[in-house]
């Protein structure tokens, strides 16, 4: 006989009522892969509060009941299944609130591990982060790209051969230019966002600066990327960008707490 077997032994029959709570303030998320383990470990549900819930210490977040050994796994598998994605999601309400007016996106969890990614998208975009450069139709030439290519410019101009309307992304890291002939370029080319993604802000600057004083500040959006940190934020806002892109500091915020207590 196994030890929990053992140990449950004189409560068989019986069923316990238990409850989920924030032990902190937070955005909730994590909520749909909550009601497949609930479901999974067969307890039953009275309720559960919705993705997306603003949460302060004592909200209570799932209720149900189940035998002893179900009270168990869902302490051992239910508050992981909010704890990082709520983690998330609070930290990208948090980034997407001092950013504002500039649009923020978090395009970095597609290089999570498969088995989170999901959960990890969602919360983000339940905190209010974009997950696109633009809702238009668009090609994103990533900085490796436009390396085999051996320039911006001849990136875009193929990039356009195959759909000369659709909106042109492209990474600028000043790699085989300057950071300012190399968005220039890229504008003469066709690009409609230039992605300034060193993580440096004097980079935005000049950048910024050029497309004023020569006229096409107008015709593209201008994005901002690399190592973007919550202390960063105001100092880039000030810069201008249209859109900031922001990782680690959104997927890489710690767990937000609940705790998993028997009632009754």
């Amino acid at each position: 006989m196994e030890l929990r077997e053992f140990l449950f032994e004189p409560l068989k029959g019986r069923s316990y009522g238990f409850t989920i709570r924030a032990r902190e303030n937070g955005i909730l998320s994590g909520v749909a892969k909550l009601k497949e383990l609930a479901a999974d470990i067969g307890l039953d549900v009275r309720s559960v509060a919705e993705e997306g819930a603003a949460l302060i210490p004592g909200t209570v977040v799932f209720v149900a009941r189940g035998n002893a050994e179900m009270v168990t796994k869902a302490e051992e598998m239910l508050m992981g299944a909010i704890g990082k994605p709520s983690g998330v999601a609070t930290a990208a309400a948090d980034i997407v609130k001092k950013a504002s007016p500039v649009k923020v996106v978090c395009g970095a969890w597609k290089k999570v591990g498969q088995a989170i990614k999901g959960e990890l998208r969602q919360a983000a975009i339940t905190g209010g982060a974009g997950q696109r450069m633009s809702e238009m139709p668009f090609i994103y030439l990533d900085k490796n790209y436009i390396r085999m290519f051996g320039e911006v410019s001849t990136a875009i101009g193929r990039a356009k051969l195959f759909d000369s309307e659709r909106l042109v992304v492209a990474q600028l890291r000043g790699e085989t230019q300057g950071i300012v002939e190399e968005a220039r370029s890229a504008v003469q080319a066709g690009a409609g966002i230039l992605m300034v993604d060193t993580g440096v802000l004097e980079d935005l600057e000049v950048v910024r600066a050029a497309a004023e004083a020569e006229g096409w500040r107008e015709r593209i959006q201008l994005a901002f990327a690399g190592g973007v940190t919550m202390e960063e934020l105001h100092n880039i806002v000030t810069l201008g960008p249209d859109i900031i892109d922001v990782g680690r500091a959104i997927l890489d915020a710690p767990l937000l707490d609940f705790s998993l207590d028997v009632e009754g």
